[in-house]
């Protein structure tokens, strides 16, 4: 019995450990704000990596160069959400 309730608590522990864990790192950077002035000298320049930004627009863009030619492109009417996809 004492072998039984050992297994029970080793079982519960780790099952909350593999939910929980996920949760607590999403592996995605906060970021605050995307500082677009750096692109604006060479737009539709941008590299095909993939660190998605969400706009305003909920649109997930690629990254932060795709991002800020967008908002380039709308004269500013197009805003920063959040890093990571919408």
């Amino acid at each position: 019995m004492l072998f039984f309730k050992l297994w029970i608590k080793v079982i519960s522990i780790t099952a909350l450990v593999f939910f929980l864990y996920p949760a607590a790192d999403t592996g995605q950077k906060r970021v605050k704000s995307i500082n677009c002035k750096k692109y604006a000298a060479v737009p539709y320049l941008c590299t095909r990596e993939m660190d998605p930004v969400c706009g305003t627009d909920d649109i997930t863009y690629s990254n932060r160069c795709v991002f800020c030619t967008k908002k380039l492109q709308s004269k500013g009417k197009l805003g920063f959400l959040h890093g990571g996809n919408c």
